[in-house]
């Protein structure tokens, strides 16, 4: 066998794991994109983001407007069919692109329909403050988001996943790749033989 065979086998092997691992490359994303400039607009009135899922996606974190350290939010979800909201300070959160963000320690998947509606507040005396960020675009990751308060603006922010992205591939996938190689080197050394 020569060396030319070995090499075509070896792209052969090679091109069945990336195969393999192909559908298992897809990062989180953002769905909202906002402007960071500044501090997020303040209302009076409740400010409430839904997000509906048009396929299904795996919901990694819920995130609000990030505010200096003093002047902390706390925020409020519900997925789905939840009769009643989770409320959870952002303190818990990472600092992104302009949202504080809280991360499931374990990403659910939700199936199409599904509707993330997150609101935020803080409380300043016997007042409570919500507040928003500007949308200067959406990403299409198959969500649409509308929010409650007439213009662009968002009350929160979701980072989601493909379903596919949350499942390593099986010890299987890779052995079938190598074993496919191997059998392409016997048919490469066949057909040496045959032509000789």
């Amino acid at each position: 066998m020569n060396v030319r065979s070995l090499k075509l086998a070896g792209a052969a092997a090679g091109l069945l794991v990336l195969i393999g691992a192909a559908p298992n490359v897809y990062a989180q994303t953002t769905v909202l994109n906002v402007n960071t400039s500044g501090v997020p607009s303040a209302t009076s009135i409740v400010l409430i983001s839904t997000f509906t899922f048009n396929q299904s996606l795996t919901l990694n974190s819920i995130g609000v407007p990030n505010r200096a350290d003093s002047d902390r939010l706390t925020f409020a979800y519900k997925i789905g069919n939840a009769a009643e909201y989770t409320y959870i300070t952002d303190t818990l959160g990472t600092v992104d692109n302009g949202f504080r963000y809280y991360t499931f320690a374990s990403p659910q998947t939700y199936p199409a329909g599904t509707k993330v509606i997150i609101t935020n507040s803080r409380t300043l005396g016997s007042s409570t403050i919500y507040y928003g960020r500007t949308i200067t675009s959406t990403n299409d990751v198959g969500v649409t988001h509308t929010s409650n308060k007439v213009g662009s603006s968002a009350a929160g922010n979701i980072k989601v996943s493909s379903p596919s992205a949350n499942v390593a591939p099986e010890p299987g996938t890779f052995a079938l790749s190598l074993t496919g190689g191997a059998a392409l080197i016997g048919v490469c050394i066949r057909r040496r033989r045959n032509a000789a």
